[in-house]
């Protein structure tokens, strides 16, 4: 569970809406802990084409589901996958939880 901007929010949640788009090749959510010591949300995404207009949708399509809207920011698809794909894990992973009093 994430307390993001007063509003509790919830991994899947998220990555439900980035499967939603076919242009988004892969993805990783991080949860951080900002100075005040409330949680950050930074996605990573890698698409097809990069472009503003795709960064408003998806910006907006998070503030129409969740009320709030992440960080977003654009990385290329090799960069994502050698987080993603972790040799030292069996699954690939897509969230990854940097609080510092996370449980």
């Amino acid at each position: 569970m994430i307390k993001y901007k007063g509003t509790t929010l919830y991994p899947p949640a998220m990555i439900d809406i980035l499967n939603n788009f076919d242009t988004i090749e892969d993805y990783i959510i991080i949860i951080s802990t900002n100075d005040l010591g409330t949680d950050e949300i930074l996605i990573r995404i890698a698409v097809k084409q990069e472009s503003e207009a795709f960064l408003y949708k998806i910006k907006d399509h998070f503030r129409a589901k969740l009320r709030v809207t992440p960080k977003i920011e654009f990385n290329s698809k090799e960069e994502l996958h050698s987080l993603i794909y972790n040799p030292m894990s069996r699954k690939p992973i897509h969230f990854f939880d940097n609080r510092k009093n996370a449980l």
